[in-house]
């Protein structure tokens, strides 16, 4: 059986998250959900342009900018109905449940669409071996045309299926999903087996490293393969560490953190999730956050996640016309939302509900709304604008050191965010 995970027009309102990404590779719990959707079979995606061109491009074996894996060209079905191939909304949350739900349905066979209010969460579809037949014309519309083609599903008149099945509708909810799905997730890590317990409620994969006196006063916790955990470290599961994580000595990973593939990890961390190749090696609170890939916050760097009155914090958006628009999150902690390859000098202190657009460079006390390749340490109190060749000179840096060698799509990605259409 195929996958093909696709992103929709709704897609934009995650904002400073999935700039620079797909959703679909957007970290929740322990997992993304194209990480999830690999339980399935083979997954494709289907993407805005310049995230499209950036996997196509890539050599043969380098991971995505990102840290996710290229697409698969083939894989074994997982039911006896292999010519199935699942349509899945990038927005949907990688979640054990939702996991379930899909192989379920994929076990029944039936044609079918399910909703999430008006949006198109998934579908079960019958393309002939053939090509011919509209479940195939439509797949190649899809593939064509992107999730603009979305619309033309309805030609299908596929039955409806009732499901409970989640999609995320603003950049805020990537926390809170985050929150309410990590436990789980790292269950299904468990459940998968590969790790030893090395004493109560502490996981190890094969190649970690956990030094003499680290706390681990709740679990679970799972730690990656070639991961390393200094000395004096304090552990509040639910935790995952990454492959190859280093967690620098003295470090309080609280209960909800999330460090991803090589990042660098010091001071206290509660209910965030790094994204792969990020830094944070040194003192400083992070809280409620979500930080991108290639983000380097400096010494000192702190989120603010609950106001003065204790109350819900609110995020506002500016609008064409130049008016702002309020959102409610409804949550009484947020801290940050930063994209990838973000920069931060030391002692910057982030508000509550910061969003930090991609290829930033911060400092001091950043508004809450960063737009994308502003520099604000030079040019003044209104900053200056990076390019995308500076941001690409700092990333190439950033990669030698995690053994990664620059590619031309690497620069082409940046280039493309850079433009005025691109900025994010």
């Amino acid at each position: 059986m195929n996958v093909v995970v696709f992103e929709d027009r709704a897609v934009a309102q995650l904002g400073v998250v999935v700039a620079a990404r797909p959703a679909c590779d957007v970290t929740i719990g322990s997992h993304t959900l194209v990480e999830l959707l690999g339980h399935l079979g083979a997954v494709r995606r289907v993407v805005r342009p310049h995230l499209a061109r950036h996997l196509a491009d890539l050599s043969a074996g380098r991971i995505a900018i990102w840290g996710g894996a290229a697409d698969a060209a083939t894989g074994p079905p997982s039911s006896r109905h292999g010519a199935l191939t699942l349509l899945v909304n990038a927005r949907l949350v990688p979640s054990r449940s939702h996991l379930v739900a899909l192989r379920a349905l994929v076990e029944s066979g039936r044609r079918c669409v399910v909703r999430s209010g008006r949006d198109v969460a998934l579908a079960v579809l019958h393309p002939a071996a053939d090509g011919s037949g509209p479940d195939r014309a439509f797949l190649d519309a899809l593939a064509m045309r992107g999730g603009d083609a979305i619309d033309e599903l309805d030609a299908l008149s596929l039955p409806e299926h009732a499901a409970a099945l989640t999609l995320l509708e603003q950049t805020h909810e990537v926390v809170s999903a985050h929150e309410s799905e990590i436990a789980d997730s790292l269950a299904l890590r468990i459940d998968g087996g590969g790790y030893v317990e090395i004493r109560p409620g502490l996981f190890v994969a094969e190649g970690a490293t956990v030094a003499d006196w680290v706390a681990v006063r709740r679990g679970p916790v799972v730690i990656e393969g070639g991961a390393e955990v200094g000395p004096f470290v304090c552990l509040d599961g639910p935790v995952w560490i990454g492959p190859e994580a280093r967690i620098s000595p003295h470090t309080w990973l609280r209960a909800g953190a999330a460090v991803g593939r090589a990042c660098r990890v010091g001071g206290e961390v509660e209910a965030s999730v790094m994204e792969p190749f990020s830094n944070k090696p040194h003192d400083g609170y992070l809280g409620h956050s979500h930080i991108g890939s290639w983000t380097n916050l400096a010494a000192g760097t702190i989120t603010g996640n609950l106001k003065a009155t204790y109350g819900p914090v609110r995020l506002h958006d500016l609008l064409p016309d130049g008016s702002r628009a309020t959102i409610h999150t409804g949550r009484q902690f947020l801290g940050a939302l930063v994209g990838d390859f973000v920069k931060s000098a030391v002692n910057t202190s982030l508000p509550c509900g910061a969003r930090i657009g991609v290829a930033a460079t911060i400092g001091g006390s950043p508004p809450e709304l960063v737009p994308a390749f502003l520099n604000m340490l030079v040019g003044g109190p209104a900053g200056s604008r990076s390019t995308a060749d500076q941001a690409a000179t700092i990333l190439e840096r950033m990669m030698s050191r995690r053994g990664l060698k620059m590619q031309p799509a690497d620069r082409e990605l940046l280039e493309a965010l850079a433009a005025p259409a691109g900025r994010g």
